[in-house]
């Protein structure tokens, strides 16, 4: 049976209260009372106290679990743009991560471990994107890059390329351009497309829906 301490206490004191000015006043009725009522009052301190210490401890551990999850999140929204072949993406995460450094919030030791997660060097990581290499998977698809490559430097080398494959009289050019455009795939470089569409201007002619330019 809980006692309420509280309750008591008030009761045990009033009661003290009425025998002390009493008349005649039974001042021993009256000091036993508010010496109950004391204890009773100590005791409903005590409590108030536990409960109100209880109530910050789980607040605080509150506090300390979202704070947690908080740096979980943003360590693996860094370590996500550090890892993206897109430039203002991997400066955003870059510039975040040095503010948080600057805040005394430093969240390294969870990218380092997200980006290790994901087959990521950490320590290419905060270099250029385009220095960005998957480690310890020799299998792993590179990201597609074909984009960053300049439109002019992707025709040259499409031009180049498909007239070596369209080269009947030499098995080796042939070879050498296949090999050399799976390299270039496997890089992140796709000009598979380039290289079809130069191949049939060469034996078809221009598309007359292409912009001459």
């Amino acid at each position: 049976m809980t006692i309420n301490h509280r309750a008591e206490a008030k009761k045990h004191l009033a009661t003290a209260s009425r025998y002390l000015f009493k008349d005649p006043a039974d001042t021993q009725v009256a000091e036993i009372a508010a010496t109950i009522g004391q204890g009773h009052a100590a005791l409903a301190r005590d409590e108030e106290q536990a409960a109100r210490t209880a109530d910050l401890q789980e607040a605080l551990h509150s506090l300390r679990r979202r704070f947690s999850d908080t740096r979980t999140l943003v360590a693996h929204h860094i370590a996500d743009g550090l890892a993206s072949r897109e430039k203002d993406r991997w400066k955003a995460a870059l510039s975040l991560s040095s503010a948080l450094d600057e805040a005394h919030c430093n969240v390294d030791d969870l990218v380092d471990a997200r980006l290790t997660d994901d087959g990521w060097d950490p320590r290419s990581a905060y270099k250029t994107p385009a220095s960005l290499v998957p480690d310890g998977n020799p299998w792993a698809v590179k990201p597609d890059i074909t984009a960053e490559i300049p439109e002019r430097v992707r025709r040259l080398f499409a031009e180049h390329l498909a007239r070596m494959l369209l080269n009947g009289g030499s098995e080796t050019a042939q070879l050498w351009a296949r090999n050399f455009t799976y390299a270039l795939k496997n890089e992140g470089v796709d000009l598979t497309g380039d290289i079809e569409k130069r191949i049939t201007e060469l034996t078809l002619g221009r598309d007359p829906s292409d912009p001459p330019f």
